[in-house]
């Protein structure tokens, strides 16, 4: 008995060592650091052969949300006031990205749910909303996590899974404050959410001097 005791404690043990192994290699699971200015957001664009990045720097993330963005061929800026951040029934997959243009949001918030929708969902599982300026509805169809690279170390992040009527899949982030559009998938094209940074400083390259010392309202 002595003899098989020790063993089932020395199997034990190695299990245990292997667990806390396991763990230490496992990508953290911890908040998301604050978003701000200078916070760098990377999304990984696929289209059947095609493949880039677009990029989001954050210029101011509250009361409004002020922003840059770029890809491989043309950049723009975008803001959305607060109220829609809080209240907007709409939600808008790319018209506010323009090439070379300063764009305004109207109801309708891009990257990111407002507010009331993201309650809307977490509350009934569904928000009746505008989706790209059409009567549509938003269905919540679980939770999930995604690893993202947080200040160059990978992250698990929390996510709920959001399909529409077209039967795009999108992910956001289960955060009321920051529901932020982590995964777009539909057919062929997917856009994912591959890399977050808020710790480098003086990363703006188009909202800059006057547009950044006096944000538009």
């Amino acid at each position: 008995m002595q003899i098989r005791s020790r063993r089932f404690l020395i199997a034990l043990f190695i299990a245990l060592i292997c667990c806390a192994g396991a763990a230490a290699d496992a990508p953290n699971e911890k908040a998301l650091p604050a978003f701000g200015r200078d916070t760098v957001l990377v999304w990984k664009i696929q289209n059947q052969e095609y493949s880039a990045d677009f990029v989001v720097r954050i210029a101011q993330f509250l009361p409004d949300r002020y922003l840059e963005w770029e890809d491989v061929l043309t950049q723009g800026t975008v803001l959305m006031p607060g109220q829609d951040i809080e209240n907007a029934n709409g939600y808008i997959n790319s018209s506010l990205f323009k090439s070379g243009s300063d764009t305004r949001g109207n109801r309708s918030t891009t990257l990111w749910l407002s507010r009331k929708i993201f309650r809307d969902l977490k509350a009934n599982k569904k928000a009746k909303c505008l989706i790209n300026g059409t009567m549509g509805l938003f269905a919540y169809t679980g939770d999930d996590t995604l690893a993202v690279e947080v200040n160059r170390v990978s992250q698990i992040v929390p996510v709920i899974k959001v399909t529409d009527d077209r039967k795009e899949e999108r992910w956001f982030l289960d955060q009321e404050d920051n529901p932020l559009m982590l995964s777009h998938r539909f057919r062929k094209f997917s856009q994912t959410l591959t890399s977050i940074t808020t710790d480098r400083a003086n990363t703006l390259r188009w909202i800059k001097g006057r547009k950044l010392a006096n944000p538009p309202r």
